[in-house]
Order: C-alpha cells, then structure tokens, then sequence
C-alpha cells in the first residue's frame, strides 16, 4: 500500500472511531432493521409499503424470545398488523387511527420478493425475475457514500461498465443505448453528468429502482438489452421534509412537503461546486472525463489555457390526491452539462484567443394518471416529452478551423393500460402506447443554419397485453403475454412474446425461466472518434432501415434460488441474441473503426450470487461468466471477440451495520476488455498493420473500495449524515481502454486510457 493510502486508510479507521463513539446508548431499533434481521433468522420474508415503516422505532426484544414470539412483540409494541400470506411471506399493515378515514388509495403495490438484501439491505429480488433496490433502506456499497443507482446496479452480476462510466452500462454484453431509462415513466437519454462519470438524476429523489435484465413486462419496449426504472416514492408526504448537503463533487438540496393533504411536493437541486472551490476529488473526475480528448491535447500546444466547466439538475414531482379513487402526478427535470476552453496562441506575430464550447442538456416532462374504477380494475394514462441535446464549436489552435456540431433527438409518448384482476389467481393488463421520435443532425465549418440539419422522424404504435397467474399456494407465478409493433413509417409489424415463471419448490428453493423477443429503433453510433471535441463523442440515431435497421432480441435463462435462515445463493444461465447492430454502435478503434457494417452479437453467460448474512454483518460473493462474439457477414472472419467483453468477473464485499452506523469494504477483479494490437512490423515501419481483431486483451482490472457512513441526532427533528468513501484504495493503474494514433511525423504510438485513481469522497448532509 502506498504511503498516501496508508495515510488515507488510517485518516478513515480514526474517523469511524469517531462517530461510532457517538452512537447514542438507547437500545431501540428501527422497525425496517429487525424485520431484516428476522429475515436472515427465519424461512420469512416481510413486504411493506416504505412509508408505513418510515421512522417507526421499537424496543429491542428480548433474546429468548422465538421468531413467531418476535413477531407478536412487535405486533404488540407497534400497533401494525402481521398477516401470514401463503407459507413464507408476512404481510406489515400500518394501523389506522380510529378518527382517521382512510381517504387515500394505496398506489404502492407490495411486490412477491424471493430473495432478500441481495447484495446489501434493501435490495431484493422479485418474483418477475427483476431486482429492486429500495433507497429508504439501502445498506452501504463499498465506493458509494450516496444513493447512485447507476453506480449501485453495477454491484449486481451480469451488470458491468467497461469504462467506469455510468453513461456506459453494459448489461449482458450490451451497449448503454440498448438499455431502457425511465425515471417515473419518462424516457431518459442523458445518465451521466461529468460526461458519464456520476448519475446525473438526483440520487435523493429516486425511491427505488427496478432493474429488468429478462422477461421484461410488455409494458416497456425499444429496448434489446435491459430496463433500468427510476422512481420517485408514490405516496403523498404527510410532513415537511428538506435536506442539504455537500460532498467534494457537488452540492444540492431536497425538499418534500405537503401543500395541503391532497398533494405534496418534491424539488431536488444539485449543482457542481468547482464555481466555489477545487477538490483533490474534483481534480481526479475532471481528468478521468477528458483525457486523451481534444482538451487535453490543446492544453499541451496552447500558450495560456482557461477552463470552466459545470453541471447541474432539477427535478420536481408533484402528486395529488384527486378523489379516494384518482391520483395525479407531476413530473419535470432538467440536466445540463457545460464546458468552456479558452485558449491563447500567438498568430502573424499577435496574441489570439480562441474558444471551443461543449454543452449537452436533457429536458423531461410528463404528467400521469391514475384510477381505481372498483377493488379489482383500474386505468392508469402516463403523458411525457423528452428532449435530448448536444452541441459542440471547435476553435482548433494553429489553423483557422472553424468545426459546429449538433445532435438533437426529441420524443413525444402517449400510453394508457389497464389492470384487471379477474379472480384470487388471474390478472390482466392490457394498453397501448404511441410514440413520435425525431432525431436533428447538423455539422458545418461555419454556424449551423437550418440548411445544414438533417432530420429524421419515425412513428410507432404499440398494443400490448398479458396474463398474470398465481396460484392458491403462491408458489406458483407466471406472466406470460405479448407486445406488438407497428412501425408506420416502413410498414412493419413487430410481436414480442414476454414469459415470467417462477415455481417454489422444497420449501427453501426456487426456479425461474425468463424469456423475451425485443427490439429498438434508436441507436447511439460514433461517426469519428472526435466528434464533439472527443469528450461526448455518441450521438442518438434513429433506424432508416438502410443504413441502421431496426435491432432485435432474443433471451432466454433459467435459474435457480435458494434462502434459508442466514444464507442466499442464486444462479442463472443465460443465452442472448442482439440482430441487426450498427458496427458504428459498437466503439471500434482499430482496423473497422471507420467501416459501417451491419451483424449481430451472441452472448451465453453465467452469474452467480452467494450471500451469508450475520447479526449485524453482511457477506456476498458474485461471479460472471461470459462467451460474447459479433457475427458480420461482410467480414472474412465468422467470430469476433465482443468489444465489451467481460470474461471473467469477480466481486466480493462485506458490510458492518450497527443502528446508524455502516461500514463496507470490497474488491472488483474481472479480465481487461479484448483489445487489437498493431504487428510488430507495424510498429516498426509506422503502418497501421493490425493483428486479427480483437486478439488480445487488456490487463485484468482490480479495484478496491471502502466506505462508511453515520447518521446522528443533532435536536430531535434535525439530524445529521456524514459519510466518507474511498474509490480505488490500493491506487491501481487499471487501463480501461486502448488505441492506436499517428503523430504529424508519421510515428505511431500506442494510446491508453486509464481508471480513476485513488480517490476519496466526502458527504454531509442536514436532514430537518
């Protein structure tokens, strides 16, 4: 360990000293801890709506006491009520005062949870075969001192990203752009601020996350790889809440209150603090986002350099209580990232400035409605517009270039649905969606004008619907429905089959089969790999059917869970088909970098997940195994190692919680991406003489993070969070990508980009 992270390592040990000695001496428990502590006692596992639990404390109970014995004390000291539903699952129920009505509808359903605190606290998987993760409970990630649900996804296996960005998830082998973002329903195109490195969706607004990598509701299309849905809580806030807070990134504020007791509302801001001052932790992310970019490289050949950059978001949520049977929602956010270069050169002996500009902001609106027509049908209507935009003017030093670029996509969409719950065992859901998607391209040597955009438009209907079964045990759940396409624009009609299964089975064990056919419209592709000053290089195109045809899926897995008293194992094969891929799509830098070819990519992989859980201590270990090769037919070779290849990858954590304190560690290790080296009579003569593609790979990557967190009573409605991380430990030079470039004498050198280093971050927050 290097002297700088021994002094880091240390500086960490002495701060959770430090705040675990304020650890208040009451022997209380929030109720939302000792149900998860029963849980890795017991066969039971506990659902609940978030908000019924929220800030509820019992006396601990005593140790001799029996998990059934438990189960009535808290009954007792709480007031909720506990209803056993099938052999396995208990149902908590707020208690409702006598003088109160209950005028509000549930709009949060309970969910049929298999396997709990996956990976940490909080994050459970579903029967349907997703993941979700509940950020009212979330344990501690190692790396993580906030609630990043991109970041906090790539913790599951089969979730990885290549380059550490999450603007660039790869979910089962595929891209960022195959995946499916929704924030309460509204399609988002922009993930990252930092140019990918850090969400760029508030992480205090988002509730919960429900990742989908197969056997997706038929409710969600345009999508081949998976569905990421962000959601803000859906019930009404009773009381005012606001926090502020501050880390060596950014600082923000939240505020959730009522406006009367229909509705309530939530804001969330956050905006970078390099305006204010400078962060060793700021330094490593900004040159992380632009080395090895045209930025970087002016910086060596200008006489004085100014630089100014900045991101920021809001987001607002409104809900609002029509009727006993009508809810509103409300939604609006606004992501921008802004970068300035201001550069000095001498020119026909005078002192010239030039400036170069990157900007990308997204823009999402949306309302939603829905009604409770009887106990057992309801319709729900969801409206929403998002616009995405990226424009870049490049001043380049020593030339009179002049370069303009911009990338606009705006999407326009209708859905309504229904729910129909026919009897105890059967549900229908049926709807139909309409979406309008216009993509704006334009570059030129001058100011853009209209002359210079070029604009593609394309309409889609959607039907969907399908059947949800349950038998009387509950040890049996299917889904199994539809979704049909219809792509006016080139007559084409697309039907996608959705199975969900799911069968318990000796008591402790279950398996489940997923499968699903699906496809895409929208890509993003790279033209050349300086585009938008090489920082944002990825613009959003959509299919002509030509060029970039529309992209198919299929996927199927099965696999099999077990979770018995302090242990939980899951294990799922897979096999993945992705047709009609655009090789511009796919991030080529070698030989193919320019070529624009059309295949497909196979991937059959394996992911395991094993988890031990103690009192107040969490273990897991994840494994992936992937066999990921593009198919083009218009290339000699039949098999190509995927460029997102991950072989092998390998994580182990583990977590201390004891009431408000937590603490985590862990270790990533996986094989280095597949990488195309240049023959060594290349080098030597300065040719571009490739080696077959993709034949090496890069060295294997290793990371180590730690984390730890406390929450402390500051008055008895003002509380206090502090939490320290540290990314990468062990300071490793992990090589994340690499390429080769030809200098102005023809000499040929080898590229490398490498990882974050060392790098500590720091939160506090006031919660009032």
């Amino acid at each position: 360990m290097s002297k700088k992270s021994y002094f880091i390592f240390i500086f960490l040990i002495a701060f959770c000293h430090q705040l675990f000695s304020q650890e208040e001496s009451q022997n209380t428990f929030s109720l939302t801890e000792l149900l998860q502590i029963l849980e890795s006692h017991s066969a039971y596992t506990f659902s609940y709506a978030d908000e019924d639990l929220k800030n509820i404390e019992v006396p601990e109970p005593p140790n001799m006491l029996s998990v059934t014995e438990t189960i009535a004390f808290l009954q007792e000291k709480t007031g909720f009520k506990f209803t056993l539903i099938g052999e396995h699952q208990i149902i908590v129920d707020a208690p409702i005062p006598v003088e109160q009505k209950p005028e509000k509808i549930t709009v949060e359903e309970l969910d049929e949870v298999i396997l709990t605190n996956v990976i940490a606290k909080g994050v459970s998987k579903i029967k349907d075969g997703s993941f979700k993760i509940n950020f009212d409970e979330i344990g501690i990630i190692p790396g993580l001192i906030e609630n990043d649900a991109f970041q906090t996804i790539q913790a599951l296996p089969g979730v990885e990203s290549v380059n550490e960005k999450v603007s660039n998830i790869n979910i089962r082998g595929g891209t960022n752009d195959q995946n499916l973002i929704l924030w309460d329903g509204i399609r988002l195109y922009q993930s990252g601020h930092f140019f990918g490195l850090i969400s760029a969706i508030n992480p205090h607004q988002n509730h919960t996350v429900n990742l989908y990598k197969n056997g997706t509701p038929v409710t969600y299309g345009n999508s081949v790889s998976s569905v990421i849905e962000l959601s803000s809580a859906k019930k009404l806030n009773d009381d005012f809440e606001a926090e502020v807070g501050l880390t060596f990134l950014s600082a923000d504020a939240f505020i959730d209150t009522p406006l009367d007791k229909k509705s309530s509302i939530q804001i969330a801001a956050r905006t970078s603090i390099n305006g204010a001052f400078i962060t060793p932790t700021y330094l490593q992310y900004y040159d992380r986002a632009f080395q090895n970019t045209e930025i970087a490289n002016t910086n060596q050949n200008a006489i004085n350099t100014e630089e100014d950059f900045r991101f920021s978001d809001v987001s607002f949520r409104w809900l609002y209580q029509l009727s006993e049977k009508d809810l509103l929602r409300l939604n609006y956010f606004s992501i921008a990232n802004e970068l300035s270069f201001t550069a000095e050169e001498f020119n026909q002996n005078s002192m010239e400035t030039k400036e170069s500009t990157l900007s990308q902001n997204s823009l999402g609106m949306g309302a939603f409605y829905k009604r409770n027509w009887t106990e057992n049908f309801s319709t729900q209507l969801q409206l929403f517009h998002s616009n995405y935009h990226l424009n870049s003017t490049n001043r380049i030093l020593n030339t009179n270039t002049f370069f303009e670029q911009e990338n606009n996509l705006a999407e326009t969409a209708f859905k309504i649905s229904s729910k129909w719950k026919l009897n105890e065992r059967f549900e229908l859901n049926s709807g139909y969606e309409f979406s309008s998607t216009t993509s704006r391209d334009a570059e030129a040597d001058e100011e853009i004008t209209n002359e210079d955009l070029i604009e593609n438009r394309l309409n889609v209907n959607n039907l969907f619907s399908s059947l949800r079964y349950q038998s009387s045990s509950r040890k049996t759940l299917v889904h199994l429905g539809a979704r049909i396409n219809y792509f006016n624009d080139f007559d084409i009609l697309l039907a996608e089959p959705r199975l969900s299964f799911n069968q318990q089975f000796l008591k402790h064990f279950s398996v489940e089969v997923l499968g699903e056919l699906k496809s895409q419209y929208l890509s993003q592709i790279i033209n050349f790999q300086n585009d938008f000053l090489g920082i944002e290089n990825r613009k959003w195109q959509l299919a002509d059917q030509l060029n970039f045809p529309i992209t198919k899926s299929r996927q199927a897995s099965i696999g099999v869970n077990y979770q018995k008293n302090n242990w939980l194992a899951s294990i799922e094969s897979y096999v993945k088909k992705v047709e009609g891929i655009s090789s511009q799509s796919q991030g080529f830098q070698n030989q193919y970098e320019y070529a624009q070819i059309i295949g497909d990519y196979r991937i059959v992989g394996l992911d395991i997940l094993l988890n031990k859980k103690f009192r107040n201590f969490d273990a897991r270990l994840s494994y992936s195994l992937t066999d990921n090769d593009y198919f083009f037919d218009d290339l000699s070779v039949n098999e190509i190692p995927n460029n997102f290849e991950i072989v092998n990858s390998f994580t182990f954590a583990t977590s201390y919680s004891y009431k408000n304190f937590k603490a985590s560690g862990g270790l990533i290790w996986r094989t280095g991406k597949p990488f195309t080296p240049i023959s060594a009579n290349g080098l030597a003569n300065n040719q571009f003489d490739y080696e077959p593609i993709n034949s090496n790979n890069l060295k294997d990557y290793m990371r180590v993070d730690i984390s730890v967190s406390q929450e402390f009573k500051i008055q008895k409605k003002l509380l206090a969070y502090a939490g320290l991380s540290i990314w990468n430990l062990l300071d490793r030079d992990n090589i994340i990508n690499a390429y080769y470039r030809q200098e102005e004498n023809n000499e040929i050198y080898l590229v490398q980009q490498k990882a974050l280093g060392l790098t500590p971050n720091f939160v506090f927050r006031i919660k009032f």
